[in-house]
């Protein structure tokens, strides 16, 4: 008998948990909305704007030596996140734009590096926003 007893109060406890836990992920879900460019009224911006952006890659994209012996070169298209801090997050390149297995890993790791952006405002409030970012390759 106790222990249907201690059976069912452990059932219990975790259903209880269970249901604590989808409650708490679905607070979190709704507070950690991800915004399209078009969504918010200052989008996301890389320090110096475009100016900025166009100097970081000159001084720190490189080809990737890997890459030489297949000759490898394409545009590899990267998505990410800018959080409400300015940080990247979820960096990928999504299937269907792949280019090289190389090219993909070399441009996902240069957008990882990059700095801190300007997060994307909504109603003056920092927000997190979609970004995507393309990076040409080219065979010398």
């Amino acid at each position: 008998m106790k222990k249907n007893m201690i059976i069912a109060i452990a059932a219990a406890m975790l259903t209880a948990g269970t249901f604590t836990a989808n409650a708490q992920t679905k607070a979190k879900q709704q507070t950690t909305t991800i915004y399209t460019p078009e969504q918010v009224d200052q989008r996301a911006m890389f320090p110096g704007g475009q100016e900025g952006m166009m100097n970081y890659m000159m001084q720190n994209m490189k080809y990737p030596k890997e890459a030489e012996k297949d000759q490898a070169r394409g545009t590899v298209v990267v998505h990410f996140v800018v959080e409400t801090d300015g940080s990247i997050s979820d960096v990928h390149v999504p299937d269907s734009q792949k280019v090289h297995p190389i090219l993909d890993a070399a441009a996902v790791a240069f957008v990882k590096a990059m700095p801190k952006w300007k997060p994307a405002k909504l109603k003056d409030k920092a927000v997190r926003q979609r970004a995507s970012h393309a990076i040409m390759y080219r065979y010398k």
